[in-house]
């Protein structure tokens, strides 16, 4: 248990870092003399190479030590905010936001078979939930902690807060955790080349995470726009969307033994919040459940997708999950410059309809894929 609560601890200080220029944005700005877009570019670039690099750095790794591997790149991302947060200029922090975002992506990568060997005797579903909890914890306490820090003390000293907290996770992992060899990784490499359901999984959870960054995205406006909100209301309904998706993710956990079954129940869930969003003003209590719905659907999509692509590679669960990754990355990235262009040319209603068709066709195939998947189990009832 304690093993695992470092991982979640561990994923929460990488979700949290790849967010810290969201809530400094402005205090990056004025500081650097930089326009906000171009803060804003430090996460967009972010993720795309995230993605780029998930696969090939992941299979680069394949053969070392999953301990030393996950310390290592928590180090690389502590020792990353710290010359960022030293950072004389947007270049240098530029240079940074690289060399974090290098990592990224083979983190996530490890991560979910890392914490199943690290729990051999705890269901896949529930350690899961402990290891991507980490995402949950890091929109429920590590942006808003970030936003805060930096409006009090600067964009640096938020940057110094979540390097210590990454210097205490690793050694706390030093002292726990054993040695995690992955001696599969190095069998049948070319899955990628003909795993047709691989492949329609990384479509899959492109399309959905599209979806819905599609939108979340750009919330706040959608917030104010569509739904009527008070601007004073809306950091309230993005706690209520954070706290929502940590229940979603406990839940998650506890229930599903069919991960693709979750990850389909998850996408009609984000499709109906953004269809009752998009239907316009309506009571901040009835705004609330939809921001209830939507995150815990949200939460529970990951683990049911990561769960969902365990199963169909077993035998390499780290480059699996590396392909999974990059889907998710660029899923993050095409759904957020889609709803952009959406945004400006056609306005914030159309930007929900929109996340709500890509939603509408990633369940289509996920139902398709998963009725192909059970047939034969109910043909053998039979």
């Amino acid at each position: 248990m304690w093993r695992l609560l470092i991982v979640m601890l561990g994923a929460f200080v990488a979700q949290t870092s790849e967010y810290l220029p969201i809530g400094l944005l402005p205090e990056i700005s004025l500081d650097l003399g930089v326009s906000e877009s171009a803060v804003g570019a430090l996460v967009t670039g972010y993720a795309w190479l995230a993605a780029l690099t998930a696969v090939p750095l992941t299979l680069a790794t394949n053969r070392l030590d999953r301990r030393w591997l996950f310390l290592g790149l928590l180090g690389v991302m502590t020792l990353a905010n710290v010359l960022a947060a030293l950072s004389p200029n947007y270049t240098v922090l530029a240079m940074m936001r690289i060399i974090t975002a290098l990592t990224h992506g083979v983190f996530w990568s490890i991560l979910a078979a890392f914490a199943t060997r690290l729990a051999p005797q705890m269901p896949t579903r529930r350690a899961l939930a402990w290891a991507f909890g980490g995402i949950s914890l890091a929109i429920v306490a590590g942006v808003p902690a970030a936003t805060t820090i930096g409006q009090w003390a600067g964009w640096r000293a938020a940057f110094s807060t979540f390097a210590i907290i990454g210097l205490i996770i690793i050694v706390a992992g030093r002292l726990c955790f054993p040695a995690v060899k992955d001696k599969k990784q190095s069998i049948g490499r070319g899955f990628q080349r003909n795993n047709v359901p691989l492949y329609r999984a990384a479509i899959i959870t492109m399309l959905i995470v599209a979806a819905h960054f599609c939108a979340y995205t750009y919330i706040v406006p959608l917030l104010d726009h569509v739904a009527g909100v008070q601007m004073a209301d809306i950091p309230v309904l993005l706690l209520v969307f954070g706290c929502a998706g940590a229940v979603g993710t406990v839940i998650a956990g506890w229930v599903g033994r069919r991960p693709a079954i979750l990850a389909l129940t998850a996408a009609v869930g984000i499709v109906v919040s953004q269809v009752l969003m998009a239907l316009g003003v309506s009571p901040l209590s009835f705004v609330g459940l939809k921001m209830i719905l939507w995150g815990a659907s949200i939460s529970a999509l990951i683990i049911g997708l990561q769960g969902w692509v365990l199963e169909l590679v077993p035998e390499q669960p780290d480059a699996a999950s590396a392909f999974y990754v990059t889907a998710f990355n660029f899923g993050i990235g095409a759904g957020a410059m889609v709803g952009g262009v959406i945004l400006r040319v056609e306005g914030e209603r159309i930007v929900l309809w929109t996340g709500t068709s890509l939603g509408v066709m990633a369940a289509m195939v996920l139902a398709l894929s998963t009725l192909r998947h059970l047939r034969p189990s109910l043909e053998k009832r039979r």
